[in-house]
């Protein structure tokens, strides 16, 4: 019978991943500390691993870097409630095979249990894994920052495309950071030796575009050649491009990092983008979000761009010019933050940023950003919501309890990564029974 060790400290989430163990045929042993997973690792052989990175004792990465030195490393799964693009790139480069984040997709992380744990596993799971390098990359050379849920996915996903050599489909409104995405996934791959070649369609005249393509081509043999805002190119040279891929093969071959603020399928449906260029490019897809989609990390993204903007000033963002940032719409995502940052920087006299310093445009979205406003954002995005459940004849429309439960479910998943995944704390914060909270959680997971 195969063994999994959980390293986990949050008891119901160790208990729910060892009720799903059982339901494999797999013998579930489980540990609340580092210091204990490690005791039993070098025990005991295990076939499989589901490390926590945030563990009381030490970082679970601390715990991987010391399961990779066991002479037959068993496959580990890292679980994290708050994933960051060096956290995915550590746990790659030290053999993790995979990196799920908290709140866990219980049918997901089921899949992939049951596919390392089944027999035909054995024979194909060290071949699939990728090679580790012998020193971790630069993490100074280029830095994406972020907590919020839809940035701890692409970071997953970043992390994955440095460890292989697929081509990559980047997508997300201007602005979100594709390109620096794409410099970071070259710069921690396989082709980091060879300079990362750029082509943007739209910089050169129709008449010259199909040479500028051969040229980025065959200057990014060997190495990457990232394609800015690939919907640009004319049908024919996608064709080009399609051409080109299909006949380089080996260490000859461009690896491709495409990006694109359009919505492909759009395009695809509209005449504009050929679908089997689109499938060619696209074996990985990586969606950066929206900056007013992760508000939470505004204090940190502010601080740093800040940083960039006055090297050697200690300037520090007010609570008051903070909470304009927090109300801003952000059209223009990250780099409209940088140039509001860049602003700031240029007219601020003084150690703090304060309102005044703001474009106008950022300082005054307090003024129309009302506690009535929010809530009538939030009835609209309810009534979004509900018209795409409640459709098609009644008989079919989802219970009340079911749509009640849906909602309570995202607001503790919400108010839990505030406080690091721990029950505990979120109870005592809420004024709420434990006992009563981890029902309601045990419930929510049991319903997926």
């Amino acid at each position: 019978m195969p063994s999994v060790l959980i390293i986990e400290d949050e008891y119901a989430l160790a208990a729910a991943l060892a009720t799903v163990v059982r339901r494999l045929g797999a013998e579930p042993v489980v540990a609340a500390s580092g210091q204990g997973g490690l005791d039993k690792v070098s025990r005991h052989s295990f076939d499989l691993v589901l490390l926590d990175i945030g563990l009381p004792d030490m970082s679970g990465l601390k715990v991987l870097a010391e399961i990779h030195r066991l002479p037959k490393m068993p496959e580990v799964l890292i679980i994290t409630a708050h994933g960051t693009l060096d956290n995915a790139l550590e746990a790659r480069r030290l053999g993790a095979r995979d990196y799920f984040l908290k709140p866990l997709n219980l049918a997901e992380m089921q899949a992939s249990l049951r596919s390392l744990l089944s027999p035909a596993a054995d024979s194909s799971s060290t071949a699939a894994r990728p090679a580790i390098a012998d020193t971790p990359p630069d993490p100074t050379q280029a830095i994406m920052i972020g907590a919020a849920p839809g940035m701890q996915r692409a970071f997953a996903i970043v992390a994955q495309a440095c460890a292989n050599d697929a081509p990559v489909l980047l997508c997300g409104p201007r602005g979100s950071g594709k390109t620096l995405a794409a410099q970071v996934i070259h710069r921690n791959s396989a082709r980091s030796t060879r300079e990362l070649t750029a082509f943007r369609p739209d910089e050169w005249p129709t008449s010259e575009q199909e040479q500028a393509l051969q040229v980025a081509l065959t200057r990014a043999a060997g190495g990457s050649l990232l394609i800015e805002e690939v919907a640009a190119l004319p049908l024919p040279l996608q064709g080009v491009l399609m051409r080109a891929q299909s006949a380089a093969s080996g260490p000859n071959q461009a690896r491709i990092l495409a990006t694109s603020s359009a919505n492909l399928a759009e395009e695809i449906e509209a005449g504009r983008f050929r679908e089997d260029l689109f499938y060619q490019l696209g074996v990985l897809q990586l969606t950066l979000p929206p900056l007013q989609d992760r508000v939470e990390d505004l204090p940190a993204l502010a601080a740093y761009l800040l940083g960039r903007a006055a090297p050697g000033l200690e300037l520090t963002i007010s609570p008051e010019s903070m909470a304009c940032l927090k109300a801003h719409h952000w059209r223009g995502n990250v780099r409209e933050l940088a140039s509001a940052m860049q602003h700031a920087a240029a007219i601020c006299r003084s150690a703090v940023i304060l309102p005044r310093h703001l474009p106008e445009a950022v300082s005054s979205s307090m003024a129309t950003e009302s506690a009535g406003h929010l809530d009538a954002t939030l009835s609209r995005a309810l009534n979004v919501w509900l018209d795409q459940r409640l459709t098609g004849p009644e008989t079919d429309w989802p219970d009340y309890d079911a749509l009640l439960a849906h909602v309570e479910k995202q607001m503790l998943e919400t108010l839990l990564a505030r406080f690091e995944d721990k029950p505990t704390r979120l109870a005592a914060a809420l004024n709420m029974n434990r006992a009563t909270l981890r029902r309601k959680l045990r419930d929510l997971l049991a319903r997926e």
